[in-house]
């Protein structure tokens, strides 16, 4: 019963849906209307402006940190709890509800639970996502190499196979949307948004 309540208040936290509010209110725009028709943090940068942007990345990042920490606090006594809030309020972000599962891409969110479950790892994944994007110059493919190699990271600097396991799970969902944008906007690299 303690399971069902934390993935059911996961995926509520993790569908509240800040980037397509940030945008609303500051620029009285839809985000999957405009620009990558993404409803995630850098859609909301590229189509709203800073504020939005920054106000949706600390709204999207921080569903991720409290969705773990509530996990946390009340379950201590099952360890996969953390890592299967983190999932699913990235499961949230990509399909809320209110937005008849129209959402974002996830990253944004999935760096919220990092800080939570492994903080120091989130650098260097960054990096690493970063270099694939300066030595492929193709949005996609670097996302989609960021997305494999996340549970072979996580799995080694943890010495852990559960964050193996979390890592490929958290790989499938944002891989998942980043597979979809790259089939359906290919063509169109700069219109699409990982967040």
């Amino acid at each position: 019963m303690k399971a069902l309540a934390i993935a059911l208040l996961s995926y509520v936290i993790g569908s509240i849906p800040f980037s397509y509010m940030a945008a609303r209110a500051f620029k009285k725009i839809d985000l999957r209307t405009v620009g990558s028709r993404n409803v995630g943090t850098t859609n909301a940068l590229k189509s709203a402006g800073f504020i939005p942007g920054f106000l949706a990345a600390l709204g999207d990042c921080g569903k991720g940190v409290v969705a773990v920490l509530i996990a946390r606090a009340t379950a201590p006594e099952l360890p996969w709890a953390a890592f299967a809030a983190a999932l699913i309020a990235v499961i949230g972000h990509n399909w809320p509800v209110w937005l008849g599962f129209h959402g974002g891409g996830g990253l944004a969110t999935c760096i919220g639970t990092l800080l939570v479950l492994s903080a120091a790892s989130v650098f260097y994944l960054l990096a690493l996502w970063g270099a694939s994007y300066v030595l492929t110059r193709h949005k996609y493919a670097s996302s989609v190499f960021g997305c494999a190699s996340l549970p072979v990271f996580l799995g080694i600097y943890e010495q852990s196979w559960a964050y193996f396991t979390f890592g490929l799970g958290m790989g499938v969902l944002l891989g998942a949307k980043q597979v979809l944008a790259w089939v359906r906007y290919g063509k169109k690299p700069d219109t699409i948004a990982a967040c």
